[in-house]
């Protein structure tokens, strides 16, 4: 299922150690209501790709070489902090299967 952008260009392009992540604001729709869309790439091949709250996908980048220790590490906890409230809860990646 493709997803309705509201623009072609991502919020942001960052690459860290050969990953790359980009990020898109989605159209609300039925399905998707204050959600984006978050492609994570390694050496061009898609490793990612998930939905994710709108309001923190400037978490992911901020935090995105934790997201790629823990890619190479093949754990979560770059991704567990980039969601986290800061008080014991957060918000994790959606995957698209």
């Amino acid at each position: 299922m493709e997803r309705e952008k509201e623009k072609n260009k991502p919020e942001f392009d960052i690459t860290d150690r050969g990953f790359n992540v980009k990020a898109w604001y989605l159209k609300n729709t039925e399905t998707e209501k204050g959600d984006a869309l978050i492609k994570i790439t390694k050496e061009g091949k898609l490793i990612r790709e998930f939905i994710y709250p709108s309001y923190k996908i400037f978490n992911i980048a901020a935090h995105f070489s934790d997201i790629v220790d823990g890619e190479l590490e093949n754990n979560d906890v770059g991704y567990k902090i980039a969601g986290s409230d800061g008080l014991g809860g957060g918000v994790m990646p959606k995957d698209i299967k």
